[in-house]
């Protein structure tokens, strides 16, 4: 699945891998670890980024402004959140009550205006430059900490433009490419067999990557299946005869009580799978629900999403804390940018870096804290408030014990940062 928004330009149009050349960079294969700057403490060990593809309205959802101009005010109305402080769109009423298990970051900014480029902003915390495509912080995670071979630590549900960057697609996400539905077991491209093929027939061949396209040609597969097998040639001979990757994947093994916490919508389901995936040790997940770029008719739009993922946030904080996954996971739910204060003459609202939230729990996240504030209209942030994708991506490496400013070198002996300009925020962590 291939996402296009308002500009008619793809995610995967945004970078392309030639770039590369200019700068000397390899794969990963080549690159070898630089010395880190400083230790950090990890406080969590898997990560759960929420991509609200396209941008959510920030004035319809968490940073509402009831007082502020009529021109910037839309249809939906304030709730008081059980966080001091914190007002909330009226769909999100489930959220409201469990506000102060959340930390709200407000008034994230930067310039980049377009969604290729702002997914790649977000997905790296560094900004974009046709010299160098960064790598996204799955793959930095991959590289950093590699888990069980049976499971990819890089999972996207369904799916994601979110790359490799320089460090090669050997450390690139696995793609779901559909979801769960309710009540039954979810079958996976490139960990479920095609009908007809045993894994005892893989089993027989002497080399993986050549007895797998040959294999799966006899199966007469598509090639969506063959691509994700080439990639990750090292794994799929684990994946596809682990008994516990199969059943990691199976929704519908889940007791009762959790999978009726979530909602029978895809984000619901994709939720309940990115929990279930967790728990059996996959190290970083992005779930993308698209749909937010809202240039038409923002307020039907933003009424059909919200409640989806009202139910889906708060769902999966009970299910994590329930598990015993709560502490050791940071979810993290935000998008690449807000969306312009002032409505349009669609009844819309357009693109709006100036301003954007993200919402984190878990994984260490001092709880019930507003960090960053906007103006009274919305329109920037508070002069007291500095934050930028570079904060995020280098706090979620923190996390997760990662130095955010160890560099890799290229065979040109060229340190490059994993995230160069980003600065923890300390008050995420108490």
């Amino acid at each position: 699945m291939t996402s296009r928004y308002c500009d008619r330009i793809t995610r995967r149009d945004s970078l392309q891998v030639g770039a590369l050349g200019l700068t000397g960079l390899t794969t990963a294969s080549a690159l070898q670890p630089a010395l880190a700057t400083d230790d950090a403490r990890a406080t969590a060990d898997a990560v759960l980024f929420v991509n609200l593809g396209g941008g959510p309205a920030h004035l319809d959802t968490l940073d509402m402004k009831p007082d502020g101009p009529s021109e910037t005010k839309g249809e939906f109305k304030p709730i008081q959140t059980n966080l001091p402080g914190l007002l909330a769109c009226e769909h999100m009423p489930k959220f409201a009550e469990v506000a102060d298990q959340f930390t709200l970051l407000r008034g994230i900014s930067h310039t980049v205006g377009d969604h290729p480029q702002g997914q790649a902003y977000i997905s790296t915390g560094n900004r974009p430059t046709p010299a160098l495509q960064y790598p996204s912080l799955g793959s930095v995670v991959t590289r950093e900490l590699p888990g069980d071979p049976d499971l990819p630590p890089y999972m996207a549900i369904p799916d994601t433009e979110w790359t490799a960057g320089y460090m090669g697609d050997g450390f690139g996400p696995f793609k779901t490419n559909a979801v769960p539905k309710p009540g039954q077991p979810f079958a996976v491209r490139g960990i479920t067999l095609p009908e007809g093929l045993t894994v005892e027939k893989v089993a027989r061949r002497e080399q993986l990557l050549s007895k797998l396209n040959r294999t799966f040609r006899e199966a007469d597969t598509n090639s969506q299946l063959l691509e994700a097998l080439d990639t990750f040639s090292r794994q799929a001979y684990s994946m596809i005869t682990s008994k516990r990757t199969m059943e990691a994947f199976d929704v519908s093994g889940e007791p009762e009580s959790i999978q009726n916490l979530f909602g029978a919508d895809e984000l619901g389901q994709s939720m309940l799978l990115s929990v279930r995936l967790i728990e059996s040790g996959v190290k970083f997940i992005t779930v993308t629900n698209t749909g937010w770029d809202t240039h038409l008719d923002n307020f039907a739009g933003h009424k059909r999403l919200i409640p989806p993922l009202d139910n889906a946030i708060t769902a999966t904080l009970t299910a994590l804390r329930e598990k015993g996954l709560l502490e050791r996971t940071l979810v993290i739910i935000m998008g690449e940018f807000g969306r312009t204060p002032k409505i349009n003459q669609n009844i819309g609202r357009d693109h709006y870096p100036r301003v954007n939230w993200s919402l984190m729990a878990g994984g260490g996240v001092h709880p019930g804290q507003l960090i960053g504030a906007t103006d009274s209209g919305g329109e920037s942030p508070t002069d007291d408030t500095d934050i930028h994708p570079d904060d995020i991506g280098a706090s979620i490496l923190h996390a997760l014990g990662i130095d955010h400013h160890k560099a890799y070198y290229t065979k040109t002996n060229r340190p490059v940062s994993l995230v160069p300009e980003g600065r923890v925020i300390r008050e995420l962590f108490g």
